[in-house]
């Protein structure tokens, strides 16, 4: 805040950085971000006001280190990578090889430190491991995780199911057309695209429709099966340690983070497929996907997503199942 600026810069100062309650010398302020996640001294044409305005080297350290977040977790300092970025999300989809934890020395101190009991940590790295398990398929991955750690076993028929999960992707995704910047016309074309624009609610015919479009597109834009699920693979392992998953956010419902996890997964295909116009190869996917990466892992979507998934009152109990499958 001392820094030279003009009068009108301070004023975005003020409103774009506040100091922590209680602030320490490396916890001192934070970036405040509006609802669609971006940062208030990020420019219309992308670029870093704060950074045009005063020089690189007044960058905070959150952006200078971006996308890569450094935390401490029981003792152990972690280095984990945000797909909000296009480089790293580029570096996903550049191989089809498990994503491995490698142990190595961290030459600078963490960031954040993330206040966690050794049982919820040894919960975290269990999470990693099922979903890296290539002895079974995804589905099968996500249902272990739902029933080994968080005891969910509901079963409800298929075919409702199967509907239900269609109506939530596309009342998420409608719900984010126009409303977000980050994201909001990636939403908005993948809804027109599907043929169900403005229609607030699907009866089981149109959901059935709407999931064999889906399925048809998507089966157009990933014919190789087992490349697409190594790719969502290595997506969603990445998103998990970088999220700390199920210890979003610091919450203890594990429900809600698995919620949130299969919902996450979902709306991801379902809006890439629904861009398939606008894919002419992998780095045309990439750069999708790092949009939605800055919508899920930079704003409060992650969390909304698993309150949304709870809030439909006409999903049945086992539609987080059928959201894994899609």
């Amino acid at each position: 805040m001392a820094a030279p600026a003009s009068p009108e810069y301070r004023e975005k100062l003020k409103e774009a950085l506040r100091l922590n309650f209680a602030p320490e010398d490396r916890r001192y302020a934070h970036v405040v971000h509006d609802r669609q996640g971006r940062c208030l001294l990020q420019r219309e044409d992308g670029l870093c006001g704060l950074q045009i305005e005063l020089g690189e080297a007044i960058l905070p350290a959150v952006c200078r280190l971006y996308p890569r977040n450094r935390r401490s977790v029981c003792g152990v300092n972690e280095c984990a990578l945000s797909f909000g970025c296009e480089a790293v999300t580029e570096r996903l989809l550049a191989s089809a090889e498990p994503l491995r934890l490698t142990e190595t020395e961290i030459g600078e101190d963490p960031l954040f430190p993330i206040d966690m009991p050794e049982e919820k940590y040894a919960r975290c790295r269990r999470a990693l491991e099922i979903m890296g398990d290539r002895s079974t398929d995804l589905a099968r991955r996500f249902e272990r995780l739902g029933e080994e750690l968080f005891g969910c076993r509901e079963t409800s028929p298929e075919e409702q199911a199967l509907e239900d999960a269609m109506r939530l992707l596309h009342r998420l995704t409608s719900d984010c057309c126009g409303k977000t910047k980050v994201a909001g016309k990636l939403c908005s074309e993948a809804v027109s695209f599907f043929g169900f624009a403005g229609k607030e609610k699907l009866s089981g015919a149109e959901a059935a429709e709407l999931c064999a479009r889906y399925r048809e597109t998507a089966g157009r834009l990933f014919p190789e099966k087992a490349r697409l699920e190594a790719l969502a693979e290595r997506l969603l392992i990445n998103h998990m340690f970088y999220n700390s998953f199920p210890h979003v956010g610091g919450t203890d419902d594990g429900e809600r983070a698995l919620y949130g996890l299969c919902t996450v997964y979902a709306f991801v295909k379902f809006v890439l497929a629904g861009n398939v116009r606008r894919i002419g190869g992998m780095e045309d996917a990439a750069d999708v996907l790092s949009e939605l990466g800055r919508l899920i892992e930079h704003s409060d979507f992650k969390y909304k997503a698993a309150q949304f998934y709870r809030k439909q009152s006409d999903h049945s109990p086992g539609c987080w199942r059928q959201l894994a499958k899609l």
